[in-house]
């Protein structure tokens, strides 16, 4: 994680709050141990959360498995303003979008209508910002935003805040466009709900603004890189631990993964949160807003 994203600020619709430290938590799937594990690693307890934390999680919260506990767990959270809860497609049927299956798996009712819910209540968004003290602004989506998806349906915006207020008024259909995923390998400008990583990269040459994003992940522990991601992206990305940072030229803003690709057999520290805090922690603090 480059310096320019060190110091945040999370910008929401609700009041502002000060942060020393915010964790961006992948793709979670229903895997409510891995979870658990990863708000452990970050000091929450059952009955303790840090003073100085702000989660944002990026969507595909649920998966199948153990939903009704996934959504237990973040729910007291998110309703005390101190998680901010983005959409995957896998919660896209809690907001008026398709249901999404896999291998036979579907997100449980119970879940679904919980989620509906937070959406009722305004507690689910499509985007967040984060802002560091310098005031470099960076851009958290689901699936992350490609360049043919910023100059074609945002217009070129180059202000985070004003993307992300784009993205959360935008009609659904748009923001969830699919590429390759859906067969479509020639969209030129798939959404920020289902753009593969590869597709999220390929046509930078500098983006405008940090990004973190989950959906896909490029590499794996246990298979290394992915044959989907072309040569002359791989040349371009490093992996870290559980994360995959992409720099589409020297000195771009960065490109970051954090989906985990979890599965059945992921260790209990799988899921790494990416920890933004600041470098002066003692004096400098983060606005939650």
């Amino acid at each position: 994680m480059t310096t320019s994203i060190a110091t945040v600020d999370v910008e929401s619709e609700g009041e502002r709050t000060l942060m020393r430290r915010v964790a961006v938590i992948g793709d979670v799937g229903g895997y409510v141990r891995h979870l658990r594990h990863a708000l452990g690693q970050l000091g929450v307890t059952d009955s303790v959360w840090p003073d100085d934390l702000h989660v944002i999680q990026v969507g595909d919260l649920f998966g199948g498995r153990a939903d009704v506990e996934v959504a237990a767990l973040v729910g007291p959270h998110l309703r005390a303003g101190r998680w901010t809860q983005l959409i995957g497609n896998w919660e896209l049927e809690a907001v008026g979008g398709v249901a999404i299956g896999r291998a036979g798996r579907t997100v449980h009712p119970d879940a679904v209508a919980e989620f509906r819910c937070w959406h009722r209540d305004g507690l689910v968004r499509r985007a967040a910002s984060v802002t560091s003290s310098t005031g470099s602004v960076g851009v958290v989506t689901h699936a992350g935003i490609s360049r043919g998806f910023w100059r074609n349906d945002l217009r070129s915006e180059p202000d985070a805040h004003r993307v992300v207020e784009m993205l959360n008024m935008m009609r659904l259909d748009d923001v969830c466009r699919p590429g390759s995923m859906f067969g479509r390998p020639d969209e030129s400008a798939p959404g920020p709900f289902w753009s593969s990583e590869a597709e999220t990269w390929r046509d930078w040459v500098e983006c405008p603004f940090p990004q973190v994003h989950g959906h896909t992940t490029a590499w794996s522990p246990t298979r290394g890189w992915s044959d989907f991601l072309p040569e002359n992206l791989r040349g371009r990305a490093r992996a870290d631990r559980g994360h995959v940072i992409f720099t589409p030229s020297p000195g771009s803003p960065p490109i970051i993964g954090v989906d985990p690709g979890l599965w059945d057999h992921s260790v209990a520290g799988a899921l790494r949160p990416l920890v933004l805090r600041s470098p002066e922690q003692a004096r400098n603090v983060c606005v939650v807003e």
